[in-house]
């Protein structure tokens, strides 16, 4: 655990009726908490989501095993045949997945708005668009 952040909790919330998930993580996520979050977001890719946002924005410290969650998470998006994408709007949670060069596999965007739009509409080129405002 780093500082005082406490152990990660991550609520879900289905938005609009066409099945779209939203799964909010708040605190660190890391080696010691990322237990928890993969089970939450496996329990929604496991049920009836026809898509998932992993929304990142109110997490402290973002470690390397958050990253592998995430891949794993997609990886079982893709199997289930569900939309996924990934809310990164803070540097502190979006350079290291820029930094491991899984931006685009793991479709970042800086609000859940533009997440949202992006799963709804996987056929056009926002669900893969490249992150050139990280860029240095």
């Amino acid at each position: 655990m780093h500082g005082d952040v406490d152990q990660p909790s991550v609520t879900v919330r289905e938005v609009g009726e066409d099945g779209v998930v939203i799964a909010a993580v708040h605190g660190d996520f890391d080696v010691d908490t990322f237990r928890d979050v993969r089970e939450a977001l496996f329990t929604c890719l496991n049920g009836r989501a026809s898509a998932l946002v992993v929304d990142l924005g109110d997490v402290g410290f973002f470690g390397s095993m958050g990253i592998a969650v995430l891949v794993e998470a997609r990886q079982r998006a893709d199997v289930v045949g569900a939309g996924f994408a990934v809310v990164a709007g803070r540097r502190s949670v979006a350079r290291p997945i820029r930094m491991t060069d899984t931006e685009d596999l793991l479709r970042l965007h800086r609000t859940p708005e533009e997440a949202l739009d992006a799963v709804r509409d996987r056929s056009g080129p926002e669900a893969d668009r490249e992150f050139s405002w990280w860029s240095s």
